[in-house]
Protein backbone atom coordinates (compact mmCIF):
# COMPACT_ATOMS: atom_id res chain seq x y z
CA UNK A 1 0.00 0.00 0.00
CA UNK A 2 1.46 3.36 -0.83
CA UNK A 3 1.84 6.13 1.48
CA UNK A 4 -0.57 8.96 0.86
CA UNK A 5 1.08 12.27 0.45
CA UNK A 6 -0.54 15.25 -1.60
CA UNK A 7 0.65 15.40 -4.66
CA UNK A 8 2.82 11.86 -4.83
CA UNK A 9 2.11 10.51 -8.13
CA UNK A 10 2.54 6.45 -8.48
CA UNK A 11 2.92 4.56 -11.54
CA UNK A 12 2.75 0.75 -12.36
CA UNK A 13 3.05 -1.17 -15.15
CA UNK A 14 1.80 -5.04 -14.80
CA UNK A 15 2.88 -7.38 -17.08
CA UNK A 16 0.97 -10.87 -16.64
CA UNK A 17 0.84 -14.43 -18.29
CA UNK A 18 -0.37 -17.81 -18.05
CA UNK A 19 -2.19 -21.15 -20.53
CA UNK A 20 -5.56 -21.81 -19.97
CA UNK A 21 -7.16 -24.87 -21.49
CA UNK A 22 -10.78 -26.54 -22.23
CA UNK A 23 -12.40 -29.37 -23.84
CA UNK A 24 -15.62 -30.58 -24.12
CA UNK A 25 -17.71 -33.21 -26.20
CA UNK A 26 -20.02 -32.04 -28.86
CA UNK A 27 -24.27 -31.72 -28.43
CA UNK A 28 -25.99 -32.00 -31.23
CA UNK A 29 -26.68 -28.22 -30.84
CA UNK A 30 -23.13 -27.28 -31.41
CA UNK A 31 -22.96 -29.11 -34.91
CA UNK A 32 -21.39 -27.21 -37.97
CA UNK A 33 -23.48 -26.38 -40.71
CA UNK A 34 -23.28 -28.09 -43.75
CA UNK A 35 -21.49 -30.78 -42.43
CA UNK A 36 -22.54 -34.08 -42.18
CA UNK A 37 -23.45 -35.70 -39.10
CA UNK A 38 -20.52 -38.79 -39.93
CA UNK A 39 -18.14 -35.74 -40.30
CA UNK A 40 -18.99 -33.84 -37.37
CA UNK A 41 -16.23 -33.46 -34.61
CA UNK A 42 -16.77 -35.34 -31.51
CA UNK A 43 -14.84 -33.32 -29.24
CA UNK A 44 -13.28 -29.51 -29.47
CA UNK A 45 -10.09 -28.30 -27.74
CA UNK A 46 -9.14 -25.38 -27.11
CA UNK A 47 -5.53 -23.95 -25.53
CA UNK A 48 -5.17 -19.85 -24.77
CA UNK A 49 -2.13 -17.71 -24.19
CA UNK A 50 -2.93 -15.16 -22.34
CA UNK A 51 -1.25 -11.82 -21.60
CA UNK A 52 -2.36 -8.68 -20.05
CA UNK A 53 -0.17 -5.10 -19.48
CA UNK A 54 -2.08 -3.06 -17.21
CA UNK A 55 -0.93 0.35 -16.30
CA UNK A 56 -2.24 1.57 -13.21
CA UNK A 57 -1.78 5.03 -11.99
CA UNK A 58 -2.28 6.82 -8.57
CA UNK A 59 -2.32 10.14 -7.14
CA UNK A 60 -2.52 11.02 -3.59
CA UNK A 61 -5.04 13.97 -3.46
CA UNK A 62 -4.91 14.69 0.39
CA UNK A 63 -2.84 12.61 3.45
CA UNK A 64 -6.22 10.81 3.35
CA UNK A 65 -7.58 11.08 -0.33
CA UNK A 66 -6.51 9.57 -3.23
CA UNK A 67 -7.40 8.48 -7.55
CA UNK A 68 -6.85 5.33 -8.85
CA UNK A 69 -6.93 4.43 -12.29
CA UNK A 70 -6.14 0.91 -13.91
CA UNK A 71 -6.06 0.75 -18.12
CA UNK A 72 -5.65 -3.47 -18.71
CA UNK A 73 -4.49 -4.40 -21.96
CA UNK A 74 -5.01 -8.05 -23.32
CA UNK A 75 -3.62 -10.50 -25.97
CA UNK A 76 -5.15 -13.61 -26.13
CA UNK A 77 -3.62 -16.49 -28.58
CA UNK A 78 -6.57 -19.05 -29.79
CA UNK A 79 -5.33 -22.85 -30.64
CA UNK A 80 -8.21 -24.65 -31.57
CA UNK A 81 -8.39 -28.41 -32.13
CA UNK A 82 -11.18 -30.84 -33.44
CA UNK A 83 -11.42 -34.85 -32.63
CA UNK A 84 -13.85 -37.52 -34.32
CA UNK A 85 -15.29 -40.39 -32.60
CA UNK A 86 -12.42 -42.40 -32.58
CA UNK A 87 -10.27 -39.26 -31.16
CA UNK A 88 -8.37 -38.75 -34.36
CA UNK A 89 -7.59 -35.34 -34.76
CA UNK A 90 -9.34 -33.68 -37.85
CA UNK A 91 -6.50 -31.01 -38.73
CA UNK A 92 -8.44 -29.12 -41.50
CA UNK A 93 -11.98 -29.12 -39.65
CA UNK A 94 -13.57 -25.58 -39.89
CA UNK A 95 -15.74 -24.37 -36.79
CA UNK A 96 -18.23 -21.68 -36.32
CA UNK A 97 -17.36 -22.16 -32.74
CA UNK A 98 -13.41 -22.23 -32.39
CA UNK A 99 -10.70 -21.20 -34.75
CA UNK A 100 -6.80 -20.30 -34.45
CA UNK A 101 -6.39 -16.65 -33.78
CA UNK A 102 -5.07 -13.72 -32.17
CA UNK A 103 -7.13 -11.60 -30.40
CA UNK A 104 -5.95 -7.88 -28.29
CA UNK A 105 -7.70 -5.66 -27.27
CA UNK A 106 -8.27 -2.64 -24.34
CA UNK A 107 -10.45 -3.73 -21.07
CA UNK A 108 -12.42 -1.69 -19.20
CA UNK A 109 -10.86 1.15 -17.44
CA UNK A 110 -11.57 1.72 -13.65
CA UNK A 111 -11.33 4.55 -11.84
CA UNK A 112 -11.97 4.87 -8.26
CA UNK A 113 -11.48 7.14 -5.19
CA UNK A 114 -10.04 6.07 -2.28
CA UNK A 115 -9.84 7.00 1.77
CA UNK A 116 -7.57 6.14 4.24
CA UNK A 117 -8.87 5.41 8.22
CA UNK A 118 -6.51 5.02 10.81
CA UNK A 119 -8.88 4.31 14.04
CA UNK A 120 -7.19 6.09 16.59
CA UNK A 121 -7.63 3.05 18.78
CA UNK A 122 -6.30 0.26 16.81
CA UNK A 123 -2.38 1.51 16.55
CA UNK A 124 -0.56 0.29 13.39
CA UNK A 125 -3.67 -0.47 11.47
CA UNK A 126 -5.09 1.80 8.54
CA UNK A 127 -7.79 1.02 6.14
CA UNK A 128 -8.44 2.06 2.57
CA UNK A 129 -11.93 2.29 1.64
CA UNK A 130 -12.50 2.52 -2.23
CA UNK A 131 -15.75 3.39 -4.63
CA UNK A 132 -15.31 3.56 -8.11
CA UNK A 133 -16.80 2.44 -11.80
CA UNK A 134 -15.49 0.22 -14.27
CA UNK A 135 -15.74 1.99 -17.65
CA UNK A 136 -17.23 0.37 -20.83
CA UNK A 137 -13.76 0.67 -23.13
CA UNK A 138 -13.32 -2.96 -23.48
CA UNK A 139 -14.59 -4.49 -26.79
CA UNK A 140 -17.97 -6.83 -26.48
CA UNK A 141 -19.77 -9.07 -29.18
CA UNK A 142 -22.69 -10.23 -29.80
CA UNK A 143 -24.57 -13.34 -28.51
CA UNK A 144 -22.58 -16.09 -29.26
CA UNK A 145 -25.01 -18.58 -28.13
CA UNK A 146 -27.98 -16.91 -30.46
CA UNK A 147 -25.42 -16.71 -33.59
CA UNK A 148 -24.55 -20.05 -33.24
CA UNK A 149 -28.08 -21.71 -33.41
CA UNK A 150 -28.34 -19.59 -36.57
CA UNK A 151 -25.63 -21.78 -37.43
CA UNK A 152 -23.22 -18.39 -37.74
CA UNK A 153 -19.75 -17.84 -36.70
CA UNK A 154 -19.52 -16.35 -33.77
CA UNK A 155 -17.01 -15.38 -30.91
CA UNK A 156 -16.99 -16.25 -26.63
CA UNK A 157 -13.82 -14.28 -26.28
CA UNK A 158 -13.98 -10.02 -25.42
CA UNK A 159 -12.82 -8.09 -23.29
CA UNK A 160 -15.25 -5.33 -22.10
CA UNK A 161 -18.76 -5.86 -19.95
CA UNK A 162 -20.91 -2.84 -22.42
CA UNK A 163 -21.82 -1.77 -19.05
CA UNK A 164 -20.68 0.53 -16.19
CA UNK A 165 -20.57 -1.12 -13.65
CA UNK A 166 -19.88 -0.05 -9.52
CA UNK A 167 -16.74 -1.42 -8.26
CA UNK A 168 -16.41 -1.33 -4.39
CA UNK A 169 -13.01 -2.53 -2.07
CA UNK A 170 -11.56 -2.56 1.32
CA UNK A 171 -8.21 -3.37 2.72
CA UNK A 172 -6.87 -3.64 6.15
CA UNK A 173 -3.15 -2.84 6.75
CA UNK A 174 -1.36 -4.41 9.73
CA UNK A 175 2.13 -1.66 9.62
CA UNK A 176 4.85 -3.88 11.29
CA UNK A 177 8.84 -4.03 10.63
CA UNK A 178 8.99 -7.48 11.39
CA UNK A 179 5.92 -8.87 9.51
CA UNK A 180 3.47 -6.52 7.60
CA UNK A 181 -0.45 -7.92 6.67
CA UNK A 182 -2.52 -6.80 4.42
CA UNK A 183 -6.51 -8.03 4.27
CA UNK A 184 -8.39 -7.11 1.45
CA UNK A 185 -12.27 -7.49 -0.39
CA UNK A 186 -13.21 -5.88 -4.03
CA UNK A 187 -16.41 -6.46 -5.37
CA UNK A 188 -17.41 -5.87 -9.30
CA UNK A 189 -21.26 -6.31 -10.34
CA UNK A 190 -22.99 -5.45 -13.50
CA UNK A 191 -26.27 -4.14 -12.58
CA UNK A 192 -27.72 -4.32 -16.09
CA UNK A 193 -27.21 -6.06 -19.17
CA UNK A 194 -25.91 -4.09 -22.26
CA UNK A 195 -26.76 -3.15 -25.75
CA UNK A 196 -26.12 -7.15 -26.99
CA UNK A 197 -27.95 -8.28 -23.94
CA UNK A 198 -25.05 -9.67 -22.27
CA UNK A 199 -24.57 -9.01 -18.21
CA UNK A 200 -21.75 -9.74 -17.04
CA UNK A 201 -21.45 -12.20 -13.48
CA UNK A 202 -20.29 -10.32 -10.14
CA UNK A 203 -16.99 -10.75 -9.39
CA UNK A 204 -15.95 -10.81 -5.67
CA UNK A 205 -11.95 -10.80 -4.58
CA UNK A 206 -10.47 -11.71 -0.98
CA UNK A 207 -7.31 -12.68 0.33
CA UNK A 208 -4.62 -11.83 2.93
CA UNK A 209 -0.89 -11.43 2.64
CA UNK A 210 1.86 -11.10 4.49
CA UNK A 211 4.84 -9.25 3.40
CA UNK A 212 8.52 -10.28 5.51
CA UNK A 213 11.52 -8.65 4.91
CA UNK A 214 13.12 -11.29 6.37
CA UNK A 215 16.12 -9.44 7.54
CA UNK A 216 16.87 -7.69 3.91
CA UNK A 217 17.10 -3.88 3.88
CA UNK A 218 15.42 -3.96 0.19
CA UNK A 219 14.16 -7.08 -0.56
CA UNK A 220 10.53 -7.88 0.78
CA UNK A 221 8.84 -11.27 0.34
CA UNK A 222 5.09 -11.89 -0.03
CA UNK A 223 3.04 -14.95 0.80
CA UNK A 224 -0.58 -14.36 -0.20
CA UNK A 225 -4.02 -16.60 -0.07
CA UNK A 226 -6.35 -15.05 -2.50
CA UNK A 227 -10.11 -16.20 -3.06
CA UNK A 228 -11.72 -15.47 -6.40
CA UNK A 229 -15.16 -16.11 -7.23
CA UNK A 230 -17.11 -14.83 -10.27
CA UNK A 231 -20.88 -15.74 -10.95
CA UNK A 232 -22.52 -16.99 -13.90
CA UNK A 233 -22.80 -14.32 -16.63
CA UNK A 234 -25.96 -14.34 -18.80
CA UNK A 235 -27.59 -13.39 -22.47
CA UNK A 236 -31.19 -12.09 -22.38
CA UNK A 237 -32.03 -12.98 -19.24
CA UNK A 238 -30.17 -16.61 -19.49
CA UNK A 239 -26.91 -18.15 -18.06
CA UNK A 240 -24.23 -18.59 -20.04
CA UNK A 241 -23.48 -21.92 -20.74
CA UNK A 242 -19.65 -22.97 -18.89
CA UNK A 243 -19.91 -19.62 -17.19
CA UNK A 244 -19.47 -19.17 -13.32
CA UNK A 245 -16.53 -20.59 -10.92
CA UNK A 246 -14.83 -20.36 -7.88
CA UNK A 247 -10.83 -20.67 -7.77
CA UNK A 248 -8.28 -20.27 -4.89
CA UNK A 249 -4.81 -19.47 -5.70
CA UNK A 250 -1.81 -19.58 -3.51
CA UNK A 251 0.74 -16.73 -4.36
CA UNK A 252 4.69 -15.93 -3.47
CA UNK A 253 6.30 -12.93 -4.82
CA UNK A 254 9.46 -11.11 -3.94
CA UNK A 255 9.96 -6.81 -3.93
CA UNK A 256 13.05 -5.23 -4.41
CA UNK A 257 13.76 -1.56 -3.89
CA UNK A 258 16.28 -0.74 -5.36
CA UNK A 259 16.02 3.38 -4.98
CA UNK A 260 13.33 4.94 -3.06
CA UNK A 261 11.30 5.75 -6.16
CA UNK A 262 11.17 2.27 -7.73
CA UNK A 263 10.17 -0.75 -6.94
CA UNK A 264 10.39 -4.08 -8.74
CA UNK A 265 8.18 -7.10 -8.05
CA UNK A 266 7.50 -11.13 -9.26
CA UNK A 267 4.44 -12.91 -8.42
CA UNK A 268 4.31 -16.69 -9.29
CA UNK A 269 0.14 -17.55 -8.80
CA UNK A 270 -0.99 -21.49 -8.47
CA UNK A 271 -4.72 -21.35 -9.13
CA UNK A 272 -6.86 -24.12 -8.14
CA UNK A 273 -10.84 -24.70 -8.87
CA UNK A 274 -13.22 -25.15 -6.50
CA UNK A 275 -16.01 -24.98 -7.94
CA UNK A 276 -17.13 -24.81 -11.92
CA UNK A 277 -20.29 -24.69 -13.36
CA UNK A 278 -20.26 -26.78 -17.19
CA UNK A 279 -17.06 -27.24 -18.73
CA UNK A 280 -14.37 -24.89 -17.98
CA UNK A 281 -11.05 -23.30 -18.69
CA UNK A 282 -8.01 -25.29 -17.14
CA UNK A 283 -5.93 -22.69 -15.14
CA UNK A 284 -2.09 -23.19 -15.20
CA UNK A 285 0.20 -21.19 -13.20
CA UNK A 286 0.26 -17.42 -13.41
CA UNK A 287 3.13 -15.56 -13.90
CA UNK A 288 3.57 -11.18 -13.50
CA UNK A 289 6.05 -8.55 -12.96
CA UNK A 290 6.16 -5.03 -11.97
CA UNK A 291 7.30 -2.00 -11.83
CA UNK A 292 6.31 0.89 -9.90
CA UNK A 293 7.66 4.59 -9.99
CA UNK A 294 6.52 7.54 -8.12
CA UNK A 295 7.51 10.75 -7.83
CA UNK A 296 6.00 14.45 -6.13
CA UNK A 297 4.12 16.48 -8.53
CA UNK A 298 4.90 19.19 -6.15
CA UNK A 299 7.81 21.18 -6.63
CA UNK A 300 10.13 22.78 -4.05
CA UNK A 301 11.98 26.14 -4.56
CA UNK A 302 13.91 27.84 -2.28
CA UNK A 303 13.63 32.04 -1.65
CA UNK A 304 16.86 33.36 -2.16
CA UNK A 305 15.87 36.27 0.42
CA UNK A 306 14.73 33.82 2.60
CA UNK A 307 17.29 30.72 3.40
CA UNK A 308 15.36 27.92 4.44
CA UNK A 309 11.90 28.80 3.46
CA UNK A 310 10.14 26.26 1.31
CA UNK A 311 7.07 26.32 -0.41
CA UNK A 312 5.06 24.84 -3.09
CA UNK A 313 5.25 25.95 -7.52
CA UNK A 314 1.78 25.16 -7.97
Amino acid sequence: MYDLEPGRFHITLDWMGTRLSAGHTVDPDQYEPGVPIEEQAAEHLVDLTVQELAARFSLGLTDRWALDVALPLRDVEIEADFMDAQGQPLPDFVSIHHRDETISGVGDTSVSGRYRWKPLNLAGWFFDLSAGLSLPTGNTEEDPFERGSRGLSHQHLFFGSGTVDPVLGVAGVRQSKVVPTVGWLRVKAALDENSEGYQAGEQVSAGIAVNPALGFEKVSFTGQLELFHEGPSQWNGRDARNSGRTDLLANLGVSWTPAPDWTLQAIVRMPWNLEARGGQLELEPILSFGVTRSWSTREHTHDEGDEGHEEDDH
